[in-house]
């Protein structure tokens, strides 16, 4: 049905979780780091395709859903606060490549918001400064970029990229970026 609309944007949650699995599959991953849990859908989605799963909630509310609605999954690692300053524990906890799903963004009505709409630039830099297990990292609703104030514009996250020493590229709704020397596609 997607499809035949002309792929608008957003993608669908349904074609999310796809782009996720795809990328899980290619590089066979088995943990998976969210930010931005929201409801916790995409955990229970992936749930059967990941060993480990962690996601990172501002929201006190929809965070104590989310302990309700995973209370019997014991692989789940479900943290109460900001990506910006929750991250890099998580990450320290992980000692192989995971799938890092960026999705930590304000979205409006009861979703929370930090200092800013976007904590993008500042997940990548801790998962580039405490990380050096070759993670996949898939970023959210990347055509916010330069047209939301609070989003980095295309060029900031590129140059951002660029001196990473990371290859990366751009395609549906996302970014990527990952494993020095090796093509990443994506969504954008």
């Amino acid at each position: 049905m997607w499809e035949k609309k002309g792929q608008p944007l957003p993608p669908p949650h349904l074609r999310k979780q796809q782009v996720l699995l795809e990328y899980a599959n290619r590089y066979q991953l088995r943990v998976l780091v969210e930010t931005g849990t929201y409801r916790g859908d995409m955990i229970q989605a992936m749930l059967p395709h990941f060993d480990r799963l962690y996601t990172i909630e501002l929201s006190p509310d929809y965070h104590r859903s989310a302990v309700r609605r995973f209370r019997n999954a014991p692989q789940v690692q479900l943290i109460l606060g900001d990506s910006r300053n929750e991250l890099p524990a998580v990450l320290r906890q992980i000692n192989q490549p995971a799938l890092i799903w960026l999705d930590g963004h304000y979205s409006g009505g009861r979703t929370a918001k930090g200092i800013s709409d976007s904590p993008v630039l500042e997940e990548l830099r801790h998962v580039f400064q405490t990380s050096s297990t070759g993670h996949v990292m898939i970023i959210d609703d990347a055509h916010l970029f330069g047209i939301d104030p609070d989003y980095p514009s295309t060029e900031q996250l590129e140059d951002f990229l660029r001196t990473q020493c990371h290859p990366y590229a751009c395609g549906e709704d996302t970014a990527s970026a990952s494993r020095p020397g090796q093509y990443h596609g994506a969504c954008g």
